[in-house]
């Protein structure tokens, strides 16, 4: 999501298809992985070189994981939080 005025910027991100550290969701596959593995990866590289961009543009950037939706009231105050203050 986008917040232009804002200069301000939400991924939502699914945990296995960007690599969340750490989460039991962000496993390898169990076949294929000469495939999976490079294509996993160059996902997260990506990713880190987007925000590095739009850090250096001047953007903020908020990153919510697919495991953190459950969490409800907590990922709603993040966002509000995020969103709240103009930079």
């Amino acid at each position: 999501m986008v917040f232009p005025v804002r200069k301000k910027v939400i991924f939502v991100h699914g945990c296995f298809w960007h690599r969340h550290d750490g989460c039991p969701l962000t496993r390898w596959p169990k076949s294929k992985l000469e495939f999976w593995k490079p294509k996993l990866e160059d996902n997260r590289k990506r990713d880190i070189e987007n925000q590095r961009k739009l850090l250096k543009e001047g953007w903020n950037v908020l990153v919510v994981w697919e495991c953190e939706i459950s969490a409800r009231e907590t990922l709603i105050k993040r966002v509000i939080d995020f969103l709240g203050a103009r930079s």
